[in-house]
């Protein structure tokens, strides 16, 4: 199972949005996972637009997305149990690869972790946008892999 170290961090970063822990363990693992999908794409919605020129660099709006998707993906370590594959009661874009390449969907998230910390560790727009296509890199893969297409 994937290191819990990194997603302590995340759960720290929950707490101070004022999200408790009993407010995200209501939420069953596929909302869970679906919330935390979100996140991304609005952390997305902040960061395309700069790469693309349509927006103005903005660290603080960077990191403000980053923290949201940390917060929002707190629980995604636990969002995979066996009862929640593809088939059941609610709708998953899940691919059952999730649970028969483990190792390598977790190597996966922990290749998009890394490279969101690093995006968030930039100190310039430079920076940033030479550290972008790492993350979106990352997200493309595990989407290709572990991800229904629509």
């Amino acid at each position: 199972m994937m290191s819990r170290g990194i997603w302590g961090l995340f759960t720290a970063a929950t707490l101070s949005f004022g999200l408790s822990s009993a407010a995200m363990a209501e939420m069953g693992p596929i909302e869970a996972r679906q919330a935390c999908m979100k996140a991304n794409a609005g952390m997305m919605k902040v960061m395309v637009p700069i790469i693309k020129g349509e927006a103005a660099y903005d660290k603080a709006a960077i990191d403000d997305a980053i923290t949201k998707t940390q917060a929002a993906c707190a629980s995604w370590s636990d969002s995979f149990p066996d009862d929640s594959k593809p088939g059941g009661a609610v709708k998953t874009e899940a691919k059952l690869e999730i649970w028969s390449d483990r190792a390598g969907f977790d190597a996966a998230t922990m290749s998009y972790v890394k490279a969101k910390e690093e995006l968030k560790a930039t100190a310039d727009e430079a920076a940033f946008k030479a550290a972008f296509p790492a993350l979106g890199g990352t997200c493309k893969a595990c989407h290709e892999k572990y991800r229904e297409a629509d």
